[in-house]
């Protein structure tokens, strides 16, 4: 056991120090809906003891010497409840309350209160909060909405439903994890992924970078995007419609069926196409003259266009249980099942084009969630999570003929095959994975809470083509990898809730079995296998210096298991690696958040910055092979560096927004020596292929009794900058022709209308409507100019 462990039981003890002589009364506050509520003040009138619930809703007043009280329970918008206790003896008093909205004081005057994305902000950890209420009824997509959050960068390959990877602070690809309502989002294939989901059905967005909470149990080295659906108590049921460019349609049904009983259904499915055949020009879009086999490349003013790039994806989740019994907070046995096809118009690059091939994906995914609070005694909360996934994906390259960008056969090839050309391929990929979660928290005395969560996943991937290239011979046997991760941590709020402080210890577990392809006189496959584990930990704090300004700083020595894909490959476009090592990093933030300052007239600022530090030993990057049309997860044996963001929102009558922000990365290869004891010649290099200076800046207004009384028209306008980065590493090859991702200026605006009865909701978006050429990759150029109308209605 290493010393971050050692440092965690100090901490433990030294917290759990004191004890107390008097009676304690403790609680939790929600409101109607059974929504948590922090930040509610709670008083013992007359006297100077009190406190304020917590992200769980949870109070707790110590030290309450014997006699009669009034307990009172204020929050700004909520009616006041004052209940008379009497303490008797060393007992731990439970008084749980239920605030009900008080509608005469919002309709009297401007309530500027903390949303619960903002209440998130003030713990200890690097996070950001995005609520949806706002922009839900448009067409965005979630990515897009991620992508303009500050410290964020979404890259995409291409159009709806293509590949894409997030960069946090510096980290990137699959160091950033992504969970839905806390649950790894990993195996749930594809369709149900966050460049997929319909953003109406998600209801706030948590950003966690660097430092990651126990809670979220899992290796999420670089930080952890926490998507959280709907939790409302009462029935609804909702659906949209979206289309628009590239031929582009979505349609999303969700609801929720609770009865008296208890018994609830819920519902979330949607359906989404699109041809993807926008433009495209430039380097790595030609076609051969005729006669002379000169390249001629596609301009602007000619572009072609991709036609091999269509998607469609269809997934239904449904969840059958029990909702608020004596017996179990939430009891679902849910089932989900996708399937998705899309066209593969390129390789890693747009200099390999393809004109036939084909991936589909078939997911059926049964799970059981178990969710209860004060089981077994007050203070107990517990949350299981169990599932099984049988994921089949499909890679149809039979075809003999050969494309160019005008979409025309150009020749063939009588071995078949678009992706090699050495072979016709009809893979078939198989996985079949196992996920278990465990996550508990327990109340101690003292405003202390402990909690605990593990995880453990596992997957077997088989694959088989009747064709039996022999490059994909190391795919067909069985690869397996699986990872546990086990968490401890220990929380409290002090100082009449001006301190906030949670420390925390983690075991990582790995175990593989991947297959080699070598060659002496003929192919031949060997398993290659590993067994890894290792120790992690650190704290998160703030501490509010003064009514608006607060203090914030976290660390964490982490380490990031490979995932399936990059440890297995995916039989085409990625190699495995057997030789895959996980990612470490020491991880420290500190920063602060200043405001909301009142300028005078419903004015007001708030000022966010942040800055970090990351030293990342054997960091896991793709790295373009081959031509450009293949790709491989390897190992950098060492990347650190420092890092800034800074965030500014001024608002005015809580109508007119305008927000600001910007990052700055410093991330270098820090390795003097590398392995055979020679000099780095890439020491001090930025980090490849990686963004490093971006920007967002953003306004939104919004009107009411627009054309009808109590309607509702929103509007924004949106940027995004991303300052030029190279493909490869700075000192290689001569200035002239080094690769280069060129730098991006994009903007998006859109307006919504809402109804009175608030039910229907009209919406337009406009994506890049300037037509600027855009990459996030190199030489995969995304979307042009594009415009979506959106029908969102509510029938319940």
């Amino acid at each position: 056991m290493n010393r971050f462990v050692v440092l965690f039981f100090m901490i433990l003890s030294v917290f759990a120090g004191a004890q107390s002589q008097f009676g304690q009364i403790q609680g939790r506050v929600t409101d109607e809906s059974g929504q948590n509520l922090l930040g509610v003040t709670v008083l013992l009138k007359n006297t100077s003891q009190g406190t304020a619930t917590d992200l769980d809703g949870h109070y707790v007043i110590n030290s309450v010497r014997y006699g009669n009280y009034t307990l009172k329970i204020s929050a700004i918008g909520y009616q006041t409840e004052e209940i008379d206790v009497v303490v008797v003896s060393e007992e731990n008093i439970i008084k749980n309350f239920v605030l009900k909205e008080d509608t005469s004081e919002l309709d009297q005057v401007l309530v500027v209160g903390k949303t619960k994305a903002d209440k998130i902000k003030e713990v200890g950890f690097s996070v950001n909060a995005i609520e949806t209420q706002k922009i839900k009824t448009q067409s965005i997509a979630l990515n897009t909405v991620l992508d303009n959050s500050v410290g964020v960068r979404v890259r995409t390959t291409g159009g709806v439903g293509s590949d894409f990877e997030y960069s946090l602070n510096g980290m990137s690809g699959n160091a950033i994890r992504f969970f839905i309502d806390g649950i790894p989002m990993d195996y749930f294939g594809s369709s149900y992924s966050v460049n997929n989901l319909p953003i109406a059905l998600i209801e706030r967005i948590d950003i966690f970078k660097g430092v990651v909470p126990v809670e979220l149990g899992s290796d999420a080295l670089g930080g952890a995007i926490n998507l959280v659906t709907k939790q409302q108590v009462e029935n609804f049921a909702e659906v949209s419609y979206s289309f628009g460019s590239f031929n582009t349609h979505k349609v999303a049904l969700n609801g929720q069926w609770k009865f008296d009983s208890g018994f609830t259904t819920r519902l979330s499915s949607f359906y989404t196409y699109s041809d993807n055949n926008y433009k495209v020009w430039g380097r790595g879009v030609y076609y051969g003259e005729e006669g002379t086999g000169k390249a001629i490349e596609f301009t602007k003013d000619n572009p072609a266009e991709r036609f091999n790039d269509d998607f469609q994806t269809f997934s239904t989740k449904l969840d059958v249980g029990f909702t608020n019994k004596t017996w179990a907070d939430q009891l679902f046995l849910s089932i989900l099942g996708s399937d998705l096809k899309k066209g593969v118009q390129t390789g890693q690059t747009m200099g390999h084009v393809y004109g036939e091939m084909r991936n589909n994906e078939q997911v059926l995914m049964p799970s059981l969630t178990y969710k209860k609070k004060d089981i077994f005694t007050k203070g107990l909360d517990v949350s299981t999570f169990a599932a099984y996934s049988h994921t089949k994906a499909e890679v149809i390259d039979t075809t003999t003929a050969r494309y160019d960008w005008r979409g025309e056969v150009i020749g063939t090839n009588p071995s078949g095959g678009e992706t090699s050309r050495n072979g016709r391929s009809l893979y078939t990929q198989t996985d079949n994975s196992a996920i278990a979660r465990f996550n508990g928290t327990y109340q101690l005395p003292k405003d202390f809470k402990l909690g605990f969560n593990y995880l453990y996943t596992s997957t077997s991937r088989t694959g088989e083509d009747p064709f039996s290239p022999p490059h994909r011979l190391a795919y067909f046997d069985p690869q397996n990898i699986a990872s546990h991760f086990a968490g401890l941590s220990l929380e409290t709020i002090k100082f009449n809730n001006r301190l906030r402080a949670n420390a925390f210890v983690k075991w990582y577990g790995f175990n593989s079995s991947i297959n080699e392809l070598v060659y002496t006189t003929e192919y031949e496959v060997r398993p290659v296998t590993s067994n890894i584990s290792n120790w992690g930990g650190g704290f998160a704090m703030s501490y509010k210096l003064f009514q608006r300004f607060l203090l914030k700083s976290s660390l964490e020595q982490a380490t990031r298991l490979p995932n399936a894909t990059e440890a297995l490959g995916n039989g085409v476009t990625i190699t495995n690696n057997p030789d895959i090592k996980p990612e470490q990093s020491f991880n420290a933030n500190v920063g602060f958040i200043l405001g909301r300052l009142p300028l005078g007239g419903n004015q007001g600022i708030k000022l966010e910055m942040n800055a970090f530090y990351r030293n990342t030993t054997d960091k896991l990057q793709m790295n373009v092979q081959g031509g450009q049309a293949t790709g491989k997860f390897e190992n950098i044996k060492e990347v650190s560096g420092t890092g800034v963001e800074l965030d500014v929102v001024y608002d005015l009558n809580q109508k007119f927004k305008f927000n600001i922000n910007g990052t700055y990365l410093d991330f270098r290869n820090t390795l003097k020596v590398d392995e055979n004891g020679n000099d780095n010649i890439i020491y001090g290099d930025r980090l490849k292929n990686e963004p490093y200076l971006m920007a967002n800046a953003g306004v939104e207004y919004t009107l009411e009794d627009v054309i009808q009384k109590k309607s509702r028209l929103f509007m924004y306008l949106q940027s995004s900058y991303v300052h030029e980065f190279f493909l490869n590493w700075s000192s290689l090859g001569s200035a002239d022709t080094k690769n280069k991702i060129p730098t991006q200026l994009v903007f998006d605006a859109g307006l919504g209308y809402t109804f009175p009865n608030e039910k229907l909701n009209v919406s337009v978006d406009f994506s890049n409507f300037l037509n600027e050429q855009v990459y996030d990759n190199f030489l995969l150029q995304k979307p042009g100019r594009a415009i979506f109308l959106k029908l969102n209605y509510q029938f319940l």
